[in-house]
């Protein structure tokens, strides 16, 4: 099996485990930040199964947290 669809599917389990546990922080930054790493993470992992340019992982993650702050 590609080890690109075994993370695809360990990220689609974190975020059915820990979706509730999110929700229940009740805080709007909190579960922004969750969704914004989880979906750069899936994004990772799709461009990487479809060969295309990876993008740079802190670039995302520094507007990110802008974006929050």
């Amino acid at each position: 099996m590609n080890w690109n669809l075994i993370l695809l599917f360990f990220l689609l389990v974190v975020l059915i485990l820990k979706t509730p546990a999110v929700i229940k922080l009740r805080s709007r930054r909190d579960t922004a930040a969750f969704y914004g790493f989880w979906g750069l993470a899936v994004a990772a992992t799709i461009l990487d199964i479809a060969d295309l340019p990876q993008f740079r992982p802190l670039d995302w993650v520094r507007s990110i947290m802008e974006l929050l702050t």
